[in-house]
């Protein structure tokens, strides 16, 4: 039975939305007046992260309340059905919906293909598939990338995937609702970064370079940046090498900024109509909503792109809750999306599954408690299509990350000082003998999951 003051949730989800949005400081031109409306209202978490800087890994730790490292889900080819049984209903909306909500989605929630849908979750969903374009940029049509990786404008009163699971959803939102999970997830700024006209019609002709690019500029032949990486860090950046060199050979990059700017905005745009949707039907009181992303994405920095790294930028990602229960303000405990799922079972007062890893977030958005865990740990790696993939982890605390690759390569960065992760300051073998950066840099080893604390080599494991 239900003793809070929630009686719906609405779980919004944006696809590859990194933290170049207005509320977490962001990109200098981004544009997000939506967002920043939610924020005015929320419980804004300054430093979330994603345990995985992969689509399924993340939305599966997410949906399902588990960490990758239990499940085995570390990458794309893995998908939740591998680890969860089909129609058991042990998501976070399978279980709502065995609690007496009515369940309704549309788009991306979960990160399979609709045949993989566990439909027994649903009570409703808007099934339509995501529509395909001709190439458009050099990039794309140079033939070197994959598909999907194409950006620039669409011709005007073009309607998207987003634009008809947004209206979908909308209609579902009505007054005097109880006992409803909404669930809406934007595939935009997911590639292809392809929106109307009229959206990059809002940004300067040049777009302002990533705050974090370093060499205050895009040198796709300068590797220099790499040198403080281990060679493992060095491989992990250079698997998008293709990409950023085709980049500069088209001269393309400020483009593939712009339109990935453009993007979120689209999808700020379409935040709005939800937004404008609970206002008109005063849902705010009685409805607890939360706002997430399933990782971040990189543009160029440590000349890296798209997520698959495990830096400040394929990682962090806005999350905010807002809504029944909830006084606006922020967060600087670090947290991890696998926090959602105990978080809304506990603000709508239901048991907390045994099958949940993560923490209630209610502590501090509530005041009760200034610090939790302390840290959000992700794990990324090389080779997922073996049986025992080369695994790295990252820990992430207030003052510091630290990365552990698999073959004992090491990273560590003080965001006090160095916010974009420029300096390693474990690039000099002798810098660990320091005993301060010693201390630090065993702190969060310890953070770390028990099975990857030290070892050299690694390999996958399951339940």
């Amino acid at each position: 039975m239900r003793t809070s003051k929630v009686k719906n949730i609405l779980f919004l989800s944006i696809e590859d939305l990194n933290d170049w949005i207005e509320p977490l400081g962001g990109h200098p031109d981004t544009i997000t007046p939506n967002l920043t409306r939610l924020a005015a209202r929320a419980q804004v978490f300054q430093n979330a992260y994603a345990e995985a800087p992969a689509c399924s890994p993340s939305r599966t730790s997410t949906l399902f309340g588990r960490h990758p490292w239990s499940t085995g889900v570390y990458a794309n080819n893995h998908k939740w059905h591998d680890f969860f049984e089909p129609g058991a209903r042990k998501s976070l909306i399978g279980r709502f919906r065995d609690a007496g909500f009515d369940t309704h989605g549309a788009g991306k929630v979960f990160h399979v293909a609709p045949k993989h849908f566990d439909h027994s979750d649903w009570t409703s969903y808007n099934d339509i598939q995501i529509e395909g374009f001709e190439p458009i940029s050099k990039t794309r049509k140079s033939g070197k990338v994959g598909i999907y990786t194409d950006f620039g404008p669409l011709e005007e009163g073009y309607l998207q995937y987003d634009d008809h699971n947004t209206d979908w959803l909308v209609e579902r939102l009505q007054p005097k609702a109880t006992g409803q999970f909404w669930a809406l997830g934007l595939y935009r700024p997911h590639l292809p970064f392809l929106v109307q006209q009229k959206y990059f019609d809002r940004f300067p002709a040049v777009i302002t370079d990533p705050p974090g690019l370093g060499l205050n500029r895009f040198d796709p032949a300068n590797t220099s940046l790499h040198d403080p990486l281990p060679e493992s860090g060095k491989m992990i950046a250079n698997d998008s090498a293709m990409l950023r060199r085709i980049l500069g050979r088209n001269d393309e990059y400020k483009d593939l900024l712009k339109a990935y700017l453009a993007s979120i905005n689209y999808a700020d745009e379409l935040l709005g109509k939800v937004l404008d949707r609970m206002d008109a039907c005063d849902l705010w009181e009685d409805t607890l909503v939360v706002l997430w992303s399933d990782h971040g994405w990189q543009l160029g920095e440590k000349l890296a792109f798209r997520k698959f790294t495990l830096w400040e930028r394929a990682l962090r990602v806005p999350l905010m809750f807002a809504g029944a229960g909830i006084e606006a303000g922020q967060v600087h405990e670090p947290v991890s999306l696998c926090d959602i799922a105990p978080t809304l079972f506990a603000r709508a007062g239901l048991p907390l599954p045994e099958q949940f890893e993560g923490q209630d977030l209610s502590p501090v958005m509530d005041h009760t408690r200034a610090e939790m865990r302390g840290s959000a740990v992700a794990v990324w790696g090389r080779e997922f299509k073996t049986d025992s993939p080369k695994l790295a982890m990252s820990a992430r605390s207030r003052s510091h990350r630290y990365i552990l690759y698999w073959d004992g390569g090491e990273e560590l960065y003080d965001h006090r000082s160095d916010p974009f992760e420029h300096v390693n300051l474990l690039a000099d073998p002798t810098a660990a003998k320091d005993p301060e950066l010693a201390a630090i840099r065993e702190a969060h080893q310890l953070m770390l999951p028990e099975d990857f604390a030290i070892p050299v080599s690694q390999t996958a494991h399951r339940e």
